[in-house]
């Protein structure tokens, strides 16, 4: 695995990093595509749900086979933590004006982390990035090759080159498993510079149970995976760019047919999200929504056949 090298204060940072092994995942095979710069029943997992949340989600033990997925109470940015019980992973890090991550996967009993994604180089989606490569092992930090040259990416370049994580940038149509959950990455399948297009999206599968997470992926991007990918179909839905009306089409809600839709967002944030256009979609399909603003932290557990939500509040 070769490190990271990456100058900063460049602008333009060439992130021509070749793709290597970490432990806990196996890549599908195929050509290198890196660019070179640039409540609480139990829900049946195949079934529609009625959910009502139990309240509280406060981090305790895994039972044998279950997964957790926390959906991190951020304010207006992002952070989702996947505890399986062969794997860890973490889809963003937070707002760089905050130090709320690495408290919080210490008190969920977090000690390594195999899989680290930034869907994209915004500071509400990687602002904590350096404190988390920092606080523990890391097995593989997936970035989408997009840059910018706020200190907040550079940190999070600084970490990496620091540590002893792989690096990759994904790209759409690959495959890989992290133990007992399957990663299929949706997008991006190239890089144009407009950061929310580039943002990394992924289908996770851990047994019956699917979840799917965009970043702020916007429309025009998710009409484009709808081209490439066909079947993208999810029980869990994380609204793309935090319920905005520019993601989160009738075509691709459509497409997804989510039972569960999850949303982060700070109450009364200056931006409106989310926005009560996408709301009405999804509630006209009959999907149950829960949002960080209302309901704070939420925490969906699966045996990969049944799930439950649980909620910080109501």
């Amino acid at each position: 695995m070769k490190k990271l090298a990456l100058p900063l204060l460049a602008l333009i940072v060439i992130l021509g990093f070749a793709f290597g092994c970490a432990s806990g995942y196996t890549p599908a095979p195929g050509p290198d595509t890196s660019p070179a710069t640039t409540e609480s029943p139990t829900v049946p997992a195949t079934s529609p749900a009625t959910v009502s949340p139990s309240e509280s989600p406060s981090p305790s033990p895994l039972q044998q086979g279950e997964l957790k997925v926390h959906f991190i109470d951020m304010g207006q940015g992002d952070a989702t933590l996947l505890q399986g019980p062969d794997f860890t992973i973490l889809i963003d890090a937070g707002r760089h004006d905050r130090s709320d991550v690495v408290p919080y996967l210490k008190s969920a009993g977090v000690k390594t982390i195999d899989l680290l994604i930034g869907t994209h180089p915004h500071a509400d989606h990687i602002g904590q990035f350096s404190q988390v490569i920092e606080a523990f092992p890391v097995g593989e930090v997936w970035l989408s090759g997009d840059t910018t040259t706020t200190r907040t990416f550079e940190r999070a370049i600084d970490a990496i080159e620091a540590s002893d994580a792989g690096y990759h940038e994904p790209r759409a149509g690959e495959t890989f498993n992290f133990g007992s959950a399957r990663i299929e990455v949706l997008n991006p399948a190239r890089l144009t510079g407009n950061l929310h297009e580039g943002s990394i999206s992924v289908r996770i599968v851990y047994g019956s149970f699917t979840m799917l997470f965009t970043g702020d992926a916007e429309a025009e991007t998710e009409t484009a995976i709808l081209v490439r990918q066909g079947g993208v179909n999810a029980l869990i839905l994380q609204l793309g760019h935090h319920g905005s009306s520019t993601s989160s089409s009738a075509e691709f809600l459509k497409a997804v047919n989510p039972e569960i839709a999850v949303y982060s967002a700070a109450e009364g944030n200056s931006y409106g999200h989310p926005h009560e256009v996408v709301l009405d979609r999804l509630r006209q399909m009959g999907v149950q929504i829960y949002g960080t603003d209302v309901n704070g932290t939420i925490m969906v557990i699966t045996d990969g056949q049944t799930y439950e939500v649980q909620v910080q509040r109501r």
